[in-house]
C-alpha cells in the first residue's frame, strides 16, 4: 500500500542528499524503538535527509508503505516488508526492498550522494544494490550494530562474500557497537581509513558529572519487555546473593512494559526473596531519569547481545558507576575509565561481585568518574559526533552551479 499524503515540495533547494535505510527510526505506523538513529539524522542539517523506516512482517498480506512527510525537517517513508522468519531469504527481501526504494526516489526526482544502512549485515545488503543501482558517485555508509551482525556472521556463513562486498563498497564504517570491530576484523576484511566509532547520541553529555550522596540503592532501566535480553533473572539472583552481606541494599526497575512482562518480573522478584528490596517505578521520560539517576548508587544492567545500550551512558553523565557484560554493549568506550565493572555475561557470581564492588567502591568510582568527565565528554560529546558525521557526508560535496 502507497499512502501519498506527501508535502508540497519533497526537499528545499539542492543540498547533499542523504537517503537513510533503518529498521529502528520512530514513525506512526510502528512500535516503540529508538530515537538514536533520529537524533543523528535530525541534528546533520547541512544535508537533506530522506529517511526509510523499515519494520519487517512475516505475513505477505500486511505490507504497508506509508508517505509520512516531514518530520522535524526530515522526509520520512515507513516500509513494512515482507521477510521469512529467521532470516529464511535474507537478501532476496532485501534486494527487492532496495528496488523498492529505489522506484520511491525516481518518483520523487531524487538523487541521494549518500546511502546510510544503519544495519551493516541487513540494511547494508539494500543499500549495496541501491547504491549500485544508483551509480558510482552514490557513496555507501554503514553502521555496524554488534547484536544484528553476529547473528548473521555466525549463522549465515555463506553470506560473508556478499558482506565483504558491502564493506568494499562502503566509503564509511562506523562503530556504534566498539566492542564488536574485533570480531568484525577477525572474519572480514576492513580498511581501516573508512573505520570510525558513532557512539548514539544522549541529552544529558557534559563537561562536568554532578557529585551526590546516593541513596542505598541501584537503578536499572529498561523496556520491561526486555527481561529477557537484559537478564533480569541474572540480576536478581546475583541481587539475592549481595543481600546476605548487605541486606540495606535495594534496587529500582525503571521502564514501562506490559502487563505479562510486570506480572513474569514480580514471580522472578518473589522467587529470589527480594520483594521488601526491588520496586518497579514504571515508565518515566527522558527528564525524569536524568534526575533521579545521580541518587542511585550505580546502574546495574548485565544485557547480553546489547548494540550499545544508552542508559549506560546516560548513567555516567549522571555521574553513577555502572556494572555492565563485557563484549556487549557499552564496552570498548570506556578504555583507561574506571567507570565501573565488566562481567562475564550470564555468570551470576562475577555479577555479584561486581555489585559488591560498586558497594564498597562507590565513593571511589563516583570520584573517577568526576575527574574523567573532560574525557567522556570528548568521547561522547554530541557536538563532535555530529561535527564528525558533518565532515563525512559533506566531504568532496560540491554544489552545482545553480543550487541556491
Amino acid at each position: 500500500m502507497y499512502d501519498a499524503q506527501r508535502p508540497s515540495s519533497p526537499l528545499p533547494d539542492r543540498r547533499p542528499l542523504a537517503v537513510h535505510l533503518s529498521a529502528d527510526y520512530p514513525t506512526a505506523h510502528r512500535g516503540l524503538t529508538t530515537t538514536a538513529v533520529k537524533r543523528l539524522v535530525t541534528s546533520t542539517q547541512d544535508a537533506d535527509h530522506v529517511v526509510f523506516s523499515l519494520n519487517r512482517t512475516s505475513n505477505p498480506f500486511d505490507e504497508a508503505f506509508h508517505d509520512c512527510g516531514l518530520d522535524e525537517g526530515v522526509r520520512v517513508f515507513a516500509y513494512r516488508y515482507f521477510s521469512p522468519p529467521l532470516g529464511i531469504g535474507l537478501a532476496a527481501s532485501m534486494r527487492r526492498v532496495a528496488r523498492r526504494i529505489e522506484a520511491v526516489l525516481k518518483s520523487e526526482g531524487l538523487q541521494p550522494d549518500v546511502v546510510h544502512a544503519h544495519k551493516f549485515a541487513f540494511e547494508g545488503i539494500a543499500g549495496l544494490e541501491l547504491v549500485k543501482r544508483c551509480g558510482e558517485e552514490t557513496r555507501l555508509f554503514v553502521s555496524v550494530r554488534g547484536e544484528a551482525e553476529d547473528k548473521v556472521l555466525r549463522f549465515k556463513p555463506h553470506y560473508r562474500s556478499l558482506l565483504q562486498a558491502i564493506l568494499n563498497r562502503a566509503s564509511r564504517v562506523y562503530y556504534v557497537s566498539a566492542w564488536f570491530a574485533p570480531v568484525l576484523h577477525a572474519k572480514l576484511s576492513v580498511d581501516p581509513h573508512k573505520e570510525r566509532l558513532l557512539a548514539n547520541i544522549v541529552g544529558n553529555t557534559g563537561s562536568a558529572i554532578p557529585a551526590q550522596n546516593p541513596q542505598p540503592r541501584f537503578a536499572c532501566v529498561l523496556y520491561l519487555h526486555n527481561y529477557r535480553k537484559k537478564r533480569l533473572e541474572d540480576l536478581f539472583a546475583a541481587f539475592a546473593i549481595l543481600r546476605r552481606s548487605h541486606p540495606g541494599i535495594g534496587l529500582d526497575l525503571i521502564g514501562g512494559g506490559d502487563e505479562d512482562s510486570i506480572h513474569t518480573i514480580e514471580a522472578m522478584i518473589a522467587q529470589n526473596g527480594l520483594t521488601d528490596a526491588v520496586r518497579i517505578l514504571g515508565a518515566m521520560d527522558n527528564a525524569e531519569i536524568t534526575k533521579i539517576l545521580p541518587t542511585y548508587l550505580g546502574m546495574a544492567l548485565p544485557s547480553v547481545n546489547e548494540t550499545f545500550g544508552m542508559a549506560y551512558l546516560e548513567a555516567l553523565f549522571a555521574g553513577i558507576p555502572i556494572l555492565y557484560c563485557k563484549n556487549t554493549g557499552i564496552d570498548g568506550y570506556l578504555d583507561g575509565i574506571d567507570a565501573g565493572i565488566g562481567v562475564t555475561q550470564k555468570s551470576v557470581p562475577e555479577i555479584a561481585e561486581g555489585l559488591r564492588r560498586l558497594v564498597d567502591d562507590n565513593a571511589a568510582f563516583r570520584s573517577s568518574l568526576q575527574s574523567h568527565a573532560n574525557l567522556l565528554h570528548e568521547r561522547f560529546d554530541k557536538e563532535a559526533i555530529i561535527a564528525m558525521y558533518r565532515a563525512d557526508l559533506l566531504a568532496g560535496w560540491t554544489a552545482p552551479a545553480d543550487a541556491a
